[in-house]
């Protein structure tokens, strides 16, 4: 693609940042798998049936899934995407950014990966969806990596946006190393809003609320999003992370496996409480949201909305994570990993 051409060299540079951060360490020479892990990876095999595979490739001790998307597929486009009437995904097949329309602007989950990612590849897709990128008002950053802040800094000077992101993440962000495999160079925004747990966010006739969920990261973000469905009201349920973090203690570099656990759970509660029918991650690859655009685009308009699966199947999508976390519980822990330990603060 011609607008893919403007930002692969800085996309290529990425790269060993990208695997590192993906995978969150190199994998320890293979051993046998403890009863305890091989257990609840087959129990989640079993809850994620048919329909919430995606997320299984969390449950395996030395995964190269994410590690082989990014080399093969980083700079695949997928193709723009109304996935609701009034919520829009822009990305790749690693990762994206969902735009919700507001009666008084759009608000934006992650930001894309670079300045130049947000500016020539972003914006122009938006472009073709009908809306404007000098509309953005709120970009909300999911988490303080690089592939989900990069593109932040273009929004705040291009249309003036707020980027609103945890306390705790504003810290990772500020504070790690440029050269990290967090930062991985990225300018840093503006310090602008500080999220806090439970907060709700509105533009216009939307109400977004938001909760801390560490774990992926010490202060990760996750959403519950109400959309609009052919003019009814739906709510979403955004999980603000992926990957799991190799040690089980929070440190400044990430929330820990405890945590995460933690907030998986709770997560699985707040879809309850807030009747979410369906699944959002910017990385669609992580929750079956690239084949639901695809599903999405091959019906067209007609036929109830793929994303739309119903509470249970959102508290079950939540509960395979669970499983996979407690499987990853019962490995011994990498504390030699890049993201594994502490970095030293000023």
């Amino acid at each position: 693609m011609g607008l893919i051409s403007k930002t692969r060299m800085a996309g290529s540079r990425l790269v060993l940042a990208a695997v590192a951060l993906g995978l969150a360490a190199a994998a320890p020479p293979p051993t046998a798998e403890p009863d305890a892990a091989a257990h609840e990876a087959a129990a989640a095999r079993k809850l994620a049936g048919g329909d919430l595979t995606a997320p299984l490739f969390l449950c395996e001790a030395n995964s190269t899934f994410v590690l082989d998307l990014i080399k093969n597929h980083q700079n695949d486009w997928l193709p723009p995407t109304r996935v609701f009437d009034n919520l829009y995904f822009i990305g790749t097949r690693f990762v994206g950014v969902y735009v919700l329309k507001t009666s008084a602007g759009l608000i934006l989950f992650d930001s894309g990966t670079s300045v130049a990612f947000a500016r020539d590849e972003i914006a122009p897709r938006m472009k073709t969806l009908g809306l404007d990128p000098k509309d953005v008002r709120y970009v909300v950053v999911t988490h303080g990596h690089w592939d989900h802040f990069g593109g932040a800094p273009y929004w705040q000077d291009a249309s003036g946006a707020r980027i609103a992101a945890s306390k705790a993440d504003w810290r990772l962000m500020e504070k790690a190393p440029r050269d990290s495999v967090e930062i991985a160079k990225q300018p840093i925004p503006r310090h602008d809003l500080e999220i806090a747990d439970g907060q709700v966010l509105t533009l216009g006739d939307a109400s977004v609320t938001l909760y801390v969920t560490p774990g992926h990261t010490p202060g990760t973000v996750s959403a519950m999003i109400p959309v609009r469905d052919h003019g009814r009201t739906v709510v979403l349920s955004l999980l603000g992370g992926t990957v799991f973090p190799t040690v089980r203690q929070p440190n400044n570099r990430s929330g820990g496996q405890l945590q995460w656990e933690a907030s998986i759970r709770r997560l699985a509660g707040l879809a309850e409480r807030h009747h979410a029918v369906g699944l959002l991650n910017t990385h669609a690859f992580a929750d079956g949201g690239e084949a639901r655009m695809a599903a999405l685009r091959k019906k067209g308009d007609g036929g109830p909305n793929p994303f739309v699966i119903g509470t249970r199947s959102v508290v079950r999508y939540y509960a395979v994570v669970d499983h996979c976390v407690k499987a990853a519980l019962a490995r011994p822990e990498n504390p030699a990993s890049p993201i594994g330990t502490s970095f030293p603060e000023d």
